[in-house]
């Protein structure tokens, strides 16, 4: 092989290379690994370099505190549907922010783990650098069951990928 063919052959390699590098560096490819799926996707892919604070974006987060499931720090993405002043009211079929609903029967999941409707039912108003998130399924372990994330738990902003 002759030594141009051999330095094109190493810049495109390099090139590539460096391509790679840059994509692992600003994205993960995250995929569930609880049993039951919270969102309508099987893989995810996760912007590290980029969080999005806005409602309804998918967003990618450490679990702030330990619940009798999961440990603080588990690695989540959930939707977040609660930002600093907006009126949260949750119960068993739906959680309303200022009104809007977010239609997610959990009866099925408190059965499962064994928890009264009165546990998760609750009104408040979220307060500065809180944060609510939720699934999309009947399944959903989310806010209304561990509470807000802060900014300082989310991760990157999430993009589904079926």
């Amino acid at each position: 092989m002759g030594s141009k063919k051999l330095k094109s052959v190493l810049t495109s390699f390099s090139l590539i290379a460096a391509v790679i590098l840059f994509l692992a560096s600003k994205f993960t490819l995250a995929v569930p690994s609880q049993e039951y799926s919270c969102l309508f996707a099987r893989y995810f892919l996760v912007d590290k370099t980029n969080v999005t604070v806005k409602r309804d974006r998918l967003v990618a987060f450490y679990l702030p505190v330990d619940t009798p499931y999961f440990p603080k720090g588990t690695r989540w993405i959930k939707k977040l549907v609660g930002i600093p002043g907006d009126r949260v009211l949750v119960n068993v079929d739906e959680v309303l922010i200022n009104g809007k609903s977010y239609k997610n029967n959990i009866r099925q999941l408190l059965m499962k783990i064994e928890v009264p409707e009165s546990a998760i039912t609750k009104e408040f108003i979220l307060g500065e650098d809180e944060y609510f998130m939720v699934g999309e399924t009947p399944l959903s372990y989310d806010s209304r069951f561990w509470g807000v994330i802060h900014v300082s738990d989310m991760i990157g902003d999430a993009y589904a990928m079926l």
